[in-house]
Parts: C-alpha cells; structure tokens; sequence
C-alpha cells in the first residue's frame, strides 16, 4: 500500500470513514501510529513475544521469516552481506554491528569462512554469556575445525566470535534492518524542528512503509489497535481482534 492508502485504511476502519463517528487525527499522529505499529510488528515476528498484547488470532511466530523478508538486506547478487573480522586477542575476533549499513536492528544468522579451508562455512552457535566460559572449555562444544563450531556472543553492539585451531578470513552474517519511518508529507516532524535536519520537513516526500506489502493490511489493523489501546477504546481493540481472525 502507498502511505495514502495506509492512512485511508486506518481512518476507514477507525472513524467510519465520513461519518464523523470518532475523532479524526492529523497526518502526523497517523503516521507516528503506523511508525509504532511497525516497530511492534518487527519485536512480535521477530521474537514471538507479544508483550504488548495486541489482540492477534494465531500464533505470533506464523510466517514470521516471509514477514520480516524485506527488512533482511542482501549482497547486490541476493547472496548473505560479508564482512571482516577484527582479531582482539587469540582465538577471538569480533564485528562491529553499529557500524552496518543499513543499521542494525537483530541478529538472525552467521557464518563463517576459515582461512585453513576456505570452502568450508561453518556456522556461529550465538551462546548466552552465562554459558561462553562453560562451552568454550568443553570438548564437545568449543570452537573446532574439524567439527565445524564457531561460538558466538552479541555484546555492546560487536558480535564477537571465538574460534580454537583456525583463522577467520571471512564473516557471513544475515541480520534485520531498522525499517524506514513512513511520512505522510506536508508536515515538519517535532525531530526535525527540534534541530535534527536529517529528519522529515514539510517539503519532503511521502515514504510509505518498507514491510512486505502483503502484510501491509495487518500492520493497518495493528495501528488502529495501537490507537485504540492508547484511547482506552476497549470495543475497538476487539472489533479489530475480529478483523484480524478473519484474515488468517
């Protein structure tokens, strides 16, 4: 959908579109709607964990790759976006992820290529900090050539991989974007007359949202929930619980 059909649908199902029913709102606060809309849908599918309890019919981890596909970014052929790798001691070597373009977001996968064999992709087991030490000096479970293991862990903003008996030449990583902030257009943003001039004034142009088009009818009723529950409109979250059942 284009970002006019977006604030269309919302407005339809939220104010009976004409009818004067509900109040309406301004493009602005629409487009913030859809802005914390998206970024819910993205922690939902991304996680499966529904904590701010949108009222979804179906399990929340659904499709949730095909849901989130056009927020992964790719080489220019398609193929998983390759970076080096920074040896910072022994056996542990690490990639700086606030510095990726586009930014990002959450970690989905890792690979990677071993100077020692370079047609071997040996994939990177992220382990929680509590358990690196533990799996590390374990046999079973340490970084081994031999065994393809790589151990990984995400820590101020560096995946940082351990490796035992061979050299990193390269690192093959599949990660999800922050997606683009949606603008109606004719406004300035509070970020943009509070001094950011990197964000949206009244004279850019529109910018819809980046999610996969065919899930742009959910993010709809997921602002309209998103209004709702700020609005204490308890009969409008359900009805558009309904909505929602009716498309899955």
């Amino acid at each position: 959908m284009t970002i006019d059909r977006i604030h269309h649908e919302i407005k339809f199902r939220w104010n009976k579109l004409n009818s004067n029913h509900k109040k309406d709102f301004p493009s602005a606060y629409l487009d913030d709607a859809i802005n914390k809309a998206t970024d819910d849908y993205i922690e939902i599918f991304y996680s499966g964990n529904n904590s701010k309890e949108y009222k979804f019919g179906f399990e929340v981890t659904q499709q949730r790759i095909d849901m989130l596909q056009t927020l992964v970014p790719t080489d220019t052929d398609g193929s998983i976006l390759s970076y080096t790798a920074t040896l910072i001691s022994t056996g542990q070597y690490k990639v700086n992820l606030a510095a990726f373009t586009p930014k990002y977001r959450h970690f989905l996968r890792a690979y990677v290529v071993p100077v020692e064999c370079p047609e071997k992709k040996i994939p990177v087991t992220i382990v929680r900090l509590n358990d690196l030490d533990t799996k590390l000096a374990d046999a079973n479970t340490q970084p081994s050539l031999t065994w393809n293991r790589c151990l990984g862990s995400i820590k101020n903003n560096n995946l940082v991989l351990y490796t035992k008996d061979y050299t990193i030449a390269s690192v093959k990583i599949e990660y999800l974007r922050n997606p683009v902030k949606v603008f109606f257009s004719g406004y300035d943003t509070l970020e943009f007359l509070g001094g950011d001039t990197n964000a949206y004034e009244d004279t850019d142009p529109k910018v819809t949202s980046d999610l996969p088009e065919q899930y742009h009818d959910l993010l709809v009723d997921m602002a309209v929930q998103y209004i709702a529950r700020t609005l204490e409109d308890n009969n409008k979250v359900n009805l558009q619980k309904e909505q929602i059942l009716n498309k899955v």
